[in-house]
């Protein structure tokens, strides 16, 4: 892929590499990667264009996830959602990880997203150190959605694994409430903080909120200052992290619930379903209704 200052880390992008398995909207490592395996510049952010767990099975790293550092090691899990941005800042030789990639479009159309408000959840947690057991266990049922998955004679092997990983997905989630946040990081820097902030309260407050003066009143700056931190702190503007979030939870309402456009649009706070049906397909080129029958 080009190497640019902030890289997309597509699912597309990552199918064409390494030792890896899957069909069009997911993909799982098949025994471990290494970092040496892909062709994406890593010395610079990457936004993850859909949700990833990734498993530290030996070795360890350094590496930014929304600019705050983390030293990864084994036993360790990492989850990543949609606009996280990820740099890999070093990491030893032998580090090996075992992944799952989902695209979101395969993702939304799970209840888990309406049941137990995904997002929200794995927000404020993006590292965490479990029991060896429990990684043995996770990595137990990697292996086994991939033995799944090879069986190109079965008749229903897409709806198995996928059915494996919305069990698999739960699983993570009940490790993430059972454990309290790792956070081995560094101090961030002013940009950093500020960036970090705007995130938390764009997951926070995306639903109702869209402008750039909220955001920007929320943390006491101007709206100029606040775009220009937040460009350069990511490469995206205000109006495009905005967007993007509001677009997740508009498509994980579409395809995870049976609420109507309107209502949908009433949750979302636009002022009827024509508008956001507008802001939708001009974001997505396709109308709600279309991305719902898709």
């Amino acid at each position: 892929m080009n190497k640019e200052r902030y890289g997309r880390f597509s699912l597309e992008d990552v199918s064409r590499q390494a030792p890896i398995t899957g069909g069009k909207n997911f993909i799982l490592s098949d025994n471990g990667v290494k970092i040496k395996d892909y062709t994406f510049d890593f010395q610079y952010p990457n936004i993850i264009e859909g949700i990833a767990l990734a498993i530290c099975v030996r070795g360890n790293a350094r590496i930014k996830i929304n600019l705050q550092e983390y030293h990864i090691e084994p036993n360790m899990i990492a989850t990543l959602l949609p606009n996280y941005l990820v740099e890999v800042c070093d990491h030893s030789e032998n580090w090996l990880v075992e992944f799952i990639f989902i695209s979101f479009d395969f993702v939304s159309d799970f209840k888990l997203i309406a049941e137990t408000n995904l997002f929200e959840k794995i927000g404020g947690i993006t590292c965490l150190k479990i029991k060896e057991e429990e990684m043995l266990n996770l990595l137990d049922f990697h292996a086994f959605i991939v033995k799944k998955y090879k069986r190109e004679d079965h008749l229903y092997r897409e709806e198995i694994t996928k059915s494996l990983l919305h069990t698999l997905m739960y699983e993570v989630l009940q490790l993430l409430s059972s454990y309290k946040i790792t956070t081995n990081g560094k101090a961030l820097t002013r940009r950093e903080e500020l960036l970090t902030h705007f995130i938390g309260l764009l997951f926070q407050f995306h639903r109702q909120e869209r402008s750039i003066q909220f955001y920007a009143d929320k943390m006491s700056l101007t709206p100029k200052y606040l775009s220009k931190v937040i460009r350069e702190a990511s490469g995206k503007s205000v109006s495009q992290w905005i967007d993007e979030m509001v677009i997740m939870e508009a498509k994980a309402m579409l395809k995870s619930s049976n609420l109507t456009v309107l209502q949908i649009s009433e949750k979302l706070n636009f002022p009827n379903a024509s508008f956001f049906g507008s802001y939708f397909k001009k974001r997505t080129g396709i109308s709600p209704i279309q991305y719902r029958e898709s």
